[in-house]
């Protein structure tokens, strides 16, 4: 993941070109609150143990990674656009149950509980479709200012001139970022504090107005 600036109409812009998580952790929000453009890469090919149909949140016994199951396994180096989910297992259930078992005892969680089980009554075919969802959800919990654009909108000559990195953080290294944000967790008290959750586990603690101030503050 890398931001880069170019010139459009005259004006400088900050854009980021990234992959799209489930929800996200909340450094890849800070790379995203930094912003003022996004687009994400549909046709980068999935990867297994990535963000791409991961999150982690915090439980009373510690980290629980929740994973969207897909058609035709991890395995794949499919087109993150062509990936479809997998409906063989209540997953949807299994992950909203969890979520509500994890925070709902959290300062804020009962302004967004039913919104977000809205968006797990849902049963779209695609990934991206639903991670689309989950990232719009999000966007608007924080009142997000970043806009979000489509790759294709743009020539292949501009895309050559910009550098492609990704997100280095991932299931296996979540929490080894350096200068996470600290808050007061649900069960900090109990298993301590984990840093670089899902960033439902900061919206839920500390509520969406200081979540986005929280993930405005830039990384050092």
């Amino acid at each position: 993941m890398g931001i880069v600036k170019i010139y459009l109409h005259n004006y400088l812009l900050t854009m980021l070109i990234t992959d799209l998580p489930y929800f996200g952790a909340i450094s890849f929000l800070q790379e995203v609150a930094q912003a003022e453009t996004i687009c994400f890469d549909n046709n980068a090919p999935f990867s297994k143990m990535s963000f791409k149909n991961r999150m982690v949140i915090a439980t009373a016994q510690g980290p629980l990674h929740l994973t969207i199951p897909i058609v035709g396994g991890r395995d794949q180096k499919t087109p993150l656009s062509q990936i479809a989910i997998s409906y063989d297992t209540p997953w949807r259930e299994q992950h909203s149950k969890a979520i509500v078992s994890s925070y709902k005892r959290s300062p804020y969680f009962e302004y967004y509980e039913a919104s977000l089980k809205a968006l797990y009554d849902t049963k779209p075919d695609s990934l991206i479709d639903f991670l689309t969802s989950c990232h719009l959800w999000i966007q608007q919990q924080l009142k997000g200012k970043w806009q979000i654009h489509s790759l294709e909108t743009f020539n292949e000559d501009e895309l050559q001139k910009w550098e492609r990195q990704f997100h280095p953080w991932l299931p296996k290294n979540y929490d080894k970022i350096a200068n996470p944000i600290k808050y007061q967790q649900v069960f900090e008290d109990k298993i301590g504090f984990i840093p670089n959750l899902s960033i439902l586990d900061l919206l839920f603690s500390v509520g969406g107005k200081q979540a986005y101030q929280y993930i405005k503050t830039p990384t050092i």
